[in-house]
């Protein structure tokens, strides 16, 4: 069996994927950029608080999705549950 070369294809998706997270990274520090340079010390507080509270919200919903998701998973091996 002979190793995999880039021009096989197998690699493309992998560079593919780095190029997203290098945009989506390159984008999240130009908005950065632009609040810090537009935004008053007050006003970057409250966006900072915005986001924090954000975070936990949905960390609150993933992880009542998983318990949700587990129960129906749970119920669903007993027979006639449904």
């Amino acid at each position: 069996m002979e190793p995999a070369t880039v021009s096989d294809g197998l690699f493309t998706h992998g560079f593919a994927m780095i190029g997203r997270l290098f945009r989506l990274f390159f984008f999240f520090a130009l908005i950065a950029l632009v609040i810090h340079r537009l935004c008053s010390r007050r006003q970057k507080r409250t966006l900072r608080e915005i986001a924090s509270i954000s975070a936990w919200v949905l960390l609150g919903a993933s992880a009542a999705t998983l318990v949700w998701y587990l129960i129906l998973l749970y119920f669903k091996h007993i027979p006639d549950s449904y």
